[in-house]
Order: C-alpha cells, then structure tokens, then sequence
C-alpha cells in the first residue's frame, strides 16, 4: 500500500473498528501525523500562537502548544486510534488491548512491539486481509 493511499484509507475508515489494516497503512500515517503535527508545531512557533506553555524542569526552555497544533491533534485523534485498533485486529489481538499503554514503559513496549509484527496471513478472527 502507497504512502497517499494508506492516509487516505485512515481518514475514509476512521469510524471503522471491525476491519484490519497492515504494517504500510498504519506506518505510513503515522509518519504523516508526526510530520504534519511538526510543521504544526513549527507555524505555531513561527507565528508566535501560544495556548500552553509547558516549563520544562529545570531548564529555561519551555514547550509550547499553540491552536495549530491542538487543532490537528483533535483531527488525528480519532482515524489515529480506530487505525491502532484495525492495526492490532491485523495481529489477531482485541482493540482491547490498547490499555496495556496504561502500565507505564511496558505498555508502550508492547504496543509497539505489536505495530510492528507481521499481520495474520489470511483470514483471522477480525475478517480478511485489508486491500
């Protein structure tokens, strides 16, 4: 799957939890969603936009989340966490299993660890394999 097929496939399925996605689809938007939130970050910065700002612990450098950046925090939300649930139904594992990121350090080692496997060959318990 293509780079502008994999973005256009989280946006149209964003409200889609049943399906599966592979490997490409959800790699590739993530890396869309990390660099758009950065040109984000940097318009907010450029502009001089600033919401929060976040006092980092001892240092004079702060954070600074500015409306650009929330605004598309809000508009990645959600085709971002339906596309982790269609990930892991890609791996055979429950949408469920995205609370294990509660426990700290070894929850995200495993989601990781999980967006990275190889998907279920065929079919599986969350239908067949995404086109």
């Amino acid at each position: 799957m293509g780079f502008f097929k994999s973005i256009n496939n989280a946006f149209v399925k964003c409200f889609d939890f049943k399906t599966r996605a592979n490997r490409a689809e959800f790699w590739y938007f993530y890396l869309f969603t990390t660099a758009v939130g950065f040109v984000g970050l940097q318009l907010d910065i450029f502009f001089q936009l600033e919401l929060v700002g976040i006092e980092l612990a001892n240092s004079t450098d702060s954070i600074m989340l500015g409306p650009m950046y929330i605004f598309l925090y809000f508009l990645f939300i959600v085709p971002s966490f339906a596309l982790y649930v269609r990930r892991l139904h890609d791996v055979n594992r429950s949408g469920w299993w995205l609370l294990i990121v509660l426990v700290p350090f070894i929850g995200i080692i495993t989601i990781i660890f999980f967006m990275c496997l190889k998907g279920t060959e065929g079919s599986n318990d969350f239908g067949e394999v995404s086109s």
